[in-house]
């Protein structure tokens, strides 16, 4: 059964566990900022759940961009579909504009706001993952995202004192790029280029793109 019934409502599965999983991933964020001051904690989380916010509502709507005709055509259309994939990947740009706009503009600490909404997104997917396993059609691949994602909070975990540091960031971005390159060679299909996906050669380049930044911080410090 894909629907949960709330009176004359129906809940899809893949959207209550979306909703289970981004509220775990800022219990997570949550938790993890708990050292941080008031004043710094307090702005970076209400930024981050801005830019969710505002982030869910394009996703929702950017049908209206990728498909203008047929929503003037049924404009109801709005209310049942979604941007897909493609508006998942408009929503984070716009999100990732918002909050480089939000820490220039204001003068924040953009660093401590990257981690914190690594920190969300990592646990998040990681939740959904573990999900999908017990109540979807979710695999060895699910299994070993959650696998991956937490090995990344850990880390994080155990170095939460350094959420200011650009290179605490660029280590956790390195090394969950390159796990989800591993889990994803196990269930990609869809060839893009050079025997790749997509996904693949975005995870790839992320990963050593993150690589040669780590080098050439830690090269600088030792000079």
């Amino acid at each position: 059964m894909q629907v949960i019934m709330l009176g004359p409502l129906m809940l899809k599965y893949s959207l209550l566990i979306t909703i289970i999983s981004v509220a775990a991933g800022y219990l997570v964020t949550l938790f993890r900022t708990r050292y941080l001051g008031t004043d710094i904690r307090k702005p970076i989380l209400d930024d981050l759940m801005t830019t969710l916010l505002i982030g869910i509502l394009v996703w929702k709507f950017s049908t209206l961009v990728f498909d203008f005709k047929s929503v003037i055509r049924s404009p109801l259309s709005l209310l049942y579909y979604t941007g897909g994939t493609q508006g998942i990947i408009l929503a984070v740009i716009i999100g990732i504009l918002i909050l480089t706009y939000k820490c220039i503009r204001h003068h924040k600490p953009w660093v401590l706001h990257a981690n914190a909404a690594l920190t969300w997104l990592i646990s998040s997917y990681g939740v959904m993952s573990l999900l999908q396993v017990f109540f979807a059609d979710g695999g060895i691949s699910s299994i070993a995202t959650a696998i991956v994602t937490a090995a990344v909070i850990l880390y994080q975990f155990r170095h939460k004192e350094h959420m200011n540091s650009l290179h605490h960031l660029d280590v956790s971005i390195m090394w969950s790029s390159i796990g989800m390159f591993a889990v994803s060679l196990f269930g990609e299909n869809d060839t893009f280029w050079l025997g790749f996906s997509s996904k693949q050669l975005i995870l790839l380049f992320t990963s050593i793109l993150s690589l040669i930044i780590k080098v050439m911080m830690e090269k600088r410090n030792q000079l």
